[in-house]
């Protein structure tokens, strides 16, 4: 499904944990084990063995930095996203392109790799072939990426299988000292050496900031990508580094150093001939799933940028399969050029620089979103030990990518300043607001871009609503306020605030103040009808919920995060502190009724009721009143536990002298309590009839 919000459309969000695991260990487990250790050892001898270790260890910085971001914005773009809502549009577009690039690079190795595992059993043009092979990759992201992670799913269980008996025969011949290569020496070019390899290895985790760029299309990113990327990183870490032990232990290094398929050739002594057939087919498995991967991931930049206004809009059109067309077309374009253009050596160099510069990049906005204590930056997993953590993560990718030598400086340094320049001639004047970095430094109080954290709350809503939300009920037991014509917004906070003082016992001026310091809004836009919803949090045991209708239409001013737009509505939504993922949860689901119809629902609507009916397309909603001289008299004195409710039937909230009281089975109702009832359409008994329907129907315990 693909839906329709602000100005963009939605990716669908169909993946879960298991797909989590398989996109980013299949974005790793390829020419990282079955193209690099030949390199690897020609380069360090058999210490590179502890390189692919050490590398996965400093690797874990940055892993849960992304866990991090990306659990508080999980949309589409991953690394890109992050870094521009944190440095803003002009590092955001550096990013986006070195991020990008580093992808392409990536998976352009891993088809190199393909290229030679090919030629142990075809004799056949490796480029060209390599070519079709993208235009094959290219076809199944463009159908859509849960058929992608299912054919993932289906790559990296074999890929893995084989490597389970691959390692245990290899292992056991190494525990043996049936080796025809050799651990001695050991350091072959120094501890010098070892550190370089370790910065030549770290393409072999690129697939980390895979997952992020598919975020928008996990389901309960917040739990799915942290443990995810931990399990994937584990696995990833223990193979690569078993692998080469067992590829430096029964191969010769003056066969090992020019290998290009050193996996196999390891196998070829460990396993019968079967078994390393077995090894090969793994391989292209292997290196299948990271192409896959990597085009699926490296697709959704363009689509981010676009969104951003940084690259042309024709990026944001999506595939009847919900699939960014364009960005998948050009992804797989550069793939081509960059494998029939360069060499594996150089190929894996830039691919390790960009990954670095990406992982440093990354490691500094969470420093900075952390810093800028922007309301909206809520995320429910945090990375642990900052800022001690990401201060070293950086310090560790700068001085990885100058041990990897000039060319990869000047390279990394070349799309650097041709992403400033792409932004000075084509994204300045289109971008729309500057970053997070801003609220750090409020001394430059004109910078400060209170958009920003309307932008993270936006990305906050495609988490999804979770059972224990409660979103009727955030409904229900909503206060309806109406201004008069000609009032401005600060009017309409301040009859907002009136309410929300007395249910929360907080003095109303806070409340005001609170709202107008979170800058947390975003519109829905509409021809007829636009609303806005403003979130800020306060000390309290619940979320509430004020709608505030303006049949004049209120303009939203920059110092609430808005830009001129004129709104008929506000959802003045005031969550927990405690909560305040589940607050922007709601204030997400609440968004996304708000389309036209709902919208016009709630501005036309007679009584409070059918406001919340409005907002409630499925359900009903009754508010009646306990008066001693109705039928409604005979639920006075009564206990909630005592009431037997018709199954169909909830009783969500009671108004009792101005304050709005939840449900519980020691609550007593009183005479001139107002109930609020939900129930099915159409379904709702009539105020005759109430009293029989809280009573007459099977006992229903606790409401």
């Amino acid at each position: 499904m693909v839906r329709e919000g602000n100005d963009e459309r939605r990716l669908t969000r169909s993946l879960g944990l298991r797909h989590v695991f398989v996109l980013s260990t299949g974005a790793m487990l390829s020419s990282g084990l079955f193209l690099l250790p030949g390199l690897a050892a020609s380069a360090a001898g058999p210490s590179a063995v502890l390189a692919y270790a050490i590398a996965g260890l400093l690797a874990v910085p940055a892993m849960l930095s992304v866990a991090e971001l990306s659990a508080a914005m999980p949309r589409a773009g991953g690394a890109y996203y992050f870094l521009q809502r944190a440095f803003g549009p002009a590092v955001g577009t550096v990013a986006g392109m070195a991020t990008w690039l580093s992808l392409v690079l990536k998976d352009a190795f891993a088809l190199v790799g393909m290229s030679a595992y090919l030629n142990l059993a075809f004799d056949v043009p490796a480029k060209p072939l390599a070519v079709v092979l993208i235009a094959c990759f290219v076809i199944v992201n463009i159908m859509g990426s849960k058929a992608s992670a299912a054919l993932q799913m289906a790559l990296v269980g074999f890929v893995l299988a084989v490597l389970s008996v691959f390692l245990v025969a290899g292992l056991s011949d190494v525990v043996a000292g049936d080796n025809e290569g050799t651990l001695e020496p050991f350091y072959t070019d120094g501890l010098g050496g070892l550190v370089a390899v370790v910065g030549l290895v770290f393409v072999s985790y690129g697939g980390l900031t895979k997952v992020a760029s598919a975020a928008e299309e996990i389901e309960n990113p917040s739990l799915n990508i942290p443990l995810g990327m931990s399990l994937s990183l584990l696995v990833s870490t223990v193979i690569y580094t078993l692998g080469m032990l067992v590829a430096v232990a029964l191969v010769p290094a003056d066969k090992l150093h020019d290998d290009l398929a050193p996996i196999h050739s390891a196998a070829e002594a460990a396993l019968p001939t079967a078994g390393a057939v077995l090894v090969a087919i793994a391989a292209l498995a292997a290196f299948s799933s990271a192409t896959n991967a990597g085009i699926l991931a490296a697709a959704r930049y363009p689509l981010a940028m676009s969104r951003d206004h940084l690259v042309a809009a024709r990026f944001q059109n999506l595939t009847r399969h919900s699939t960014p067309l364009w960005g998948i077309l050009v992804t797989g374009a550069a793939m081509a050029v960059v494998v029939v253009a360069f060499d594996v050596s150089a190929i894996a160099k830039l691919a390790s620089a960009f990954v670095l510069l990406t992982l440093g990049l990354v490691n500094a906005a969470v420093l900075v979103l952390r810093a800028a204590r922007i309301s909206s930056y809520a995320p429910e997993f945090r990375a642990p030990f900052y800022p001690y953590l990401q201060i070293f993560g950086i310090t560790v990718d700068v001085y990885l990518i100058i041990e990897l030598g000039a060319l990869a400086l000047a390279i990394t340094g070349a799309c650097i300043v041709v992403g400033i320049l792409w932004y000075l001639g084509y994204g300045r004047t289109r971008s729309r607001h500057a970053g997070a970095i801003y609220h750090v430094f409020e001394r430059w109080g004109e910078l400060v871009d209170r958009g920003i954290d309307r932008e993270i709350s936006e990305a906050m809503k495609s988490h999804g609503l979770r059972s224990e939300d409660e979103y009727p009920g955030l409904i229900a037991r909503a206060a309806v306020v109406s201004v008069n014509t000609g009032d401005d917004i600060y009017e309409a906070a301040r009859r907002a605030a009136e309410v929300l003082g007395r249910r929360m016992e907080v003095e109303v001026e806070t409340v005001t103040n609170r709202f107008v310091e979170s800058g947390s809004l975003w519109i829905q836009p509409s021809e007829a009808h636009p609303t806005a919803t403003p979130v800020a949090f306060f000390d309290a045991d619940d979320d509430h919920l004020i709608i505030v209708r303006a049949e004049g239409g209120i303009r939203i001013p920059a110092q609430w995060g808005g830009r001129g737009e004129i709104v008929y509505a506000l959802f003045f939504l005031a969550g927990c502190e405690s909560a305040p993922g589940r607050a922007l949860r709601l204030a997400g689901e609440l968004a996304a009724y708000l389309h036209a119809d709902e919208a016009a629902g709630v501005a036309e609507a007679s009584h409070e009721a059918e406001v919340k009916e409005a907002l409630l397309p499925d359900l009903s909603i009754g508010q009646y009143a306990l008066l001693a001289e109705l039928s409604t008299g005979a639920l006075i004195d009564q206990p909630v536990s005592a009431l037997a409710m018709d199954a169909s039937l909830h009783l969500e909230a009671i108004r009792r002298d101005g304050r709005v009281i939840r449900v519980h089975d020691d609550l007593v109702l009183r005479a001139d309590d107002q109930i609020t009832l939900i129930g099915p359409l159409d379904g709702l008994p009539d105020l005759d009839g109430l009293a029989a329907a809280m009573t007459s129907g099977e006992p229903t315990g606790s409401i």
